[in-house]
């Protein structure tokens, strides 16, 4: 009866032991923590102001300032220096889809981006 006692003791004991033990392992809330990290967005952190984009008159920029708008390659920047030269300044961004190559849609992406005078 004693050893039966003594077994039942050292079972309970080890069931314990587990118990407790799997709290530290499973679940990790029980553990100590270190303090946790301040969270910074990077937007908040180091705010750089972008530049804003240099407006470019059709009217009077060169070929290959043309080409940094959207839609016109070397090409298409050529054929509109050539039809301004040809037909004179343009009134009107939407003037440009005259050229051909160039579209009305086009030429509406350009906005804010480009500009007649």
């Amino acid at each position: 009866m004693q050893i039966t006692r003594k077994l039942a003791a050292l079972t309970a004991a080890a069931a314990a032991l587990i118990i407790l033990g799997s709290l530290f392992l499973i679940s990790p809330v029980w553990q100590p923590q270190s303090p946790a990290a301040v969270y910074i967005p990077a937007a908040v952190a180091a705010p750089t102001p972008t530049p804003a984009p240099a407006i470019i008159n059709i009217n009077t920029a060169t070929a290959e300032e043309l080409t940094t708008l959207p839609g016109l390659g070397p090409e298409k920047a050529a054929a509109l220096v050539a039809y301004r030269t040809a037909h004179g300044a343009f009134a009107s961004l939407a003037d440009a889809a005259n050229v051909k190559g160039i579209s009305l849609r086009m030429t509406e992406s350009w906005v804010g981006l480009a500009a007649v005078q």
